[in-house]
């Protein structure tokens, strides 16, 4: 899900499972296919900056984080401490314990002549580690090293599936792909992604807007990171997903799937 993760417009769903907004239409109950010819978004961009003082920031949009990589242990709350290794020029390590105790090392490797940025998850479990995934973006600025703007070339390929399930109290949203799904309640609350490769931290509250439209708002430890909005058309065949900054609501980002 992405880390500025979905909005939800569903046609006259409380109303009835096989009415469209206007007209008789199949359930949208299902699976769903990202349509890339449709679509106003290429991906997320990621920022790195180095300080002079050596302080590294990631930022992506939906996210952003600090730390030095000079081999310290330092808190970042929640009993957590995280500390970087750099092994090389083109390579650096990310290690993070939780009460003390190893439970995640992200692996940062530049390749291809520093345009190309490979960052590798693991999850240090009591049966060992496990690869949670790999994230891989191309240089779109900056000459050397990890500093520079970067476009996450994966993401689309995590998010060509979407399922949908809605009942008269929940709706499930799930990228089979991303391993990250939610099941939400409509009333508004606050709810956790799920999954084996969910984004820490970050959690969706849905509302239905209207006849034909969900509205979703996207936090990260409590901060809003964006509104999101999915809208079924009244053929009951297209859903269009659109994500924007609640003080920038005209910058708008859209993905469109159509039903399989």
């Amino acid at each position: 899900m992405r880390s500025t993760w979905l909005g939800w417009v569903i046609s006259c769903a409380l109303a009835a499972a096989t009415l469209g907004c206007r007209t008789p239409s199949p359930t949208w109950n299902g699976t769903w296919k990202l349509n890339p010819s449709k679509n106003s978004y290429k991906g997320p961009v990621i920022t790195i900056s180095i300080s002079t003082d050596g302080e590294y920031r990631w930022a992506d949009g939906s996210s952003s984080f600090t730390f030095r990589c000079d081999g310290k242990y330092r808190p970042i709350g929640k009993n957590r401490t995280e500390a970087c290794v750099k092994r090389s020029t083109t390579a650096l390590d990310l290690v993070r314990k939780e009460s003390g105790v190893k439970s995640n090392a992200y692996h940062w490797e530049l390749s291809d002549g520093g345009k190309v940025l490979k960052v590798t998850a693991t999850a240090f479990r009591p049966s060992g580690p496990i690869i949670l995934g790999q994230n891989v973006a191309l240089r779109m600025s900056g000459s050397n090293g990890f500093a520079g703007q970067w476009r996450d070339a994966v993401y689309l390929q995590h998010h060509t599936d979407l399922t949908l399930r809605l009942n008269s109290q929940t709706l499930h949203i799930g990228y089979p792909d991303a391993g990250q799904y939610i099941d939400a309640p409509l009333d508004g609350v606050d709810t956790p992604v799920r999954g084996p490769h969910a984004p820490e931290g970050v959690t969706y509250a849905v509302r239905p807007s209207g006849q034909c439209e969900f509205l979703i708002l996207a936090k990260h430890d409590g901060k809003v990171l964006d509104q999101d909005s999915l809208e079924l058309s009244n053929d009951g065949r297209i859903i269009t997903e659109s994500w924007w900054n609640p003080d920038r609501p005209t910058d708008k980002g859209t993905l469109v799937y159509e039903k399989k």
